[in-house]
């Protein structure tokens, strides 16, 4: 094993092939330069009796996936599967929904070209709802649900509406990770509805005139619906499944790198300092602090980015394919399939039977007799 591991390392030395934690990858600027390197890989796995997964081997490709941003002859770009939370937004129903989208969008306000422009229209719709001054949170929630845009949403507002879901998975305001050691930002906000998060970081960029600007830049956005147990946890475990579900929507690109965490739940810190959880959640536990997390800041549901991701699903039925149909997986065994119960028999029985039948190693030396259906499935059972 110890002439394999230094075989490889070899060809990672010589910039044959990259390493990015557990991905792999080779580019060439040349067809022949690409299948040198190609070449040269195959016969190292092959040299070494080692093996490659065919459904995790992709060859002769433009553009990839690697290290959390697609690479191409281009730039490197965001990873556009983690920009669903943005791009399958609905158009808003009701005044709430609005709110949150623009409350969103408006943590980006200096980074959308002409953003006062674009959101004129769709704040004029909530500057006209009646709102009466000193009533309470939800009684001002109540009022917002209520007031529906069916009759004030015109095809200016959804030309609106599209432009800044368009300018907020676009350049410059969305952009690629920095690996320079700048801290990665996690914003959570878990509601009985759905998760939602937005990984961002301090991106220093350079102006036309030489000027260096320094600005929070989103680098993904993700969101999920709360499958049928979801929605019967406590708030806390909300927020703590919702910071499990975006480290491991993200894993690809802050594993190993120092990252802070932004949660409008206050009970967080308590939560993951405490070691006495349900088994399940001791899991999510371990997996949460495999993580180099540096911080912990509470940030108030007002101030909540990603506030308006997770509202939008309130009220709307489930559809396939939004995350309703699965929860937030324990471990990373169940990520890959691995199944931890001793118990579980992933085939008939009667195929095990024929293997008892077969193989000399699963006979009992202590029956002599010859091996009949009833004995085998005695044998099966024992």
């Amino acid at each position: 094993m110890d002439s394999s591991w230094q075989s490889l390392c070899n060809i990672v030395g010589n910039n044959t092939i990259e390493l990015f934690v557990d991905d792999g990858g080779a580019s060439a600027n040349t067809f022949k330069e690409g299948m040198m390197k190609l070449c040269t890989l195959l016969e190292r796995v092959q040299q070494e009796q080692l093996s490659l997964s065919a459904s995790k081997l992709c060859v002769f490709m433009t553009k990839a996936v690697f290290a959390g941003a697609t690479v191409g002859p281009d730039s490197v770009k965001p990873d556009t599967a983690k920009l669903t939370a943005i791009v399958n937004w609905l158009q808003p129903q009701d005044a709430s929904h609005l709110e949150g989208f623009l409350g969103l969008s408006g943590y980006f306000c200096d980074l959308v070209r002409g953003y006062a422009k674009l959101k004129k229209p769709l704040r004029n719709i909530l500057h006209a709802v009646d709102t009466p001054k000193g009533i309470g949170k939800q009684a001002y929630q109540c009022i917002m649900c209520n007031y529906k845009l069916d009759n004030v949403w015109t095809t200016k507002h959804d030309k609106m509406f599209l432009e800044i879901k368009h300018q907020l998975v676009s350049e410059p305001v969305l952009q690629a990770p920095a690996f320079n050691g700048t801290p990665f930002i996690i914003t959570t906000d878990g509601s009985k509805d759905a998760f939602a998060s937005v990984l961002s970081q301090c991106i220093t960029t350079m102006l036309p005139g030489g000027k260096k600007v320094t600005c929070l830049h989103p680098l993904g956005y993700a969101s999920k619906r709360t499958s049928t147990s979801e929605e019967k946890y406590k708030p806390y475990l909300l927020e703590f499944a919702t910071l499990k579900f975006s480290l491991d929507k993200f894993s690809d690109t802050i594993w190993g790198f120092l990252v802070k965490l932004e949660t409008d739940c206050q009970a967080l810190w308590d939560v993951l300092l405490n070691d006495m959880l349900h088994a399940t959640h001791m899991r999510w536990w371990d997996r949460v602090l495999a993580y180099n997390i540096m911080d912990i800041q509470h940030v108030p549901g007002t101030s909540n980015i990603t506030d308006g991701i997770s509202q939008q699903y309130e009220g709307t039925l489930k559809e396939c394919g939004d995350g309703g149909e699965w929860d937030v997986c324990p471990d990373p065994d169940a990520l890959a399939g691995v199944v931890q119960n001793l118990f579980q028999v992933p085939q008939p029985t009667h195929m095990l039977c024929k293997q008892t039948h077969v193989h000399t190693y699963y006979r009992c030396p202590a029956r002599t007799g010859p091996w009949d259906e009833d004995s085998r499935l005695e044998a099966c059972t024992a």
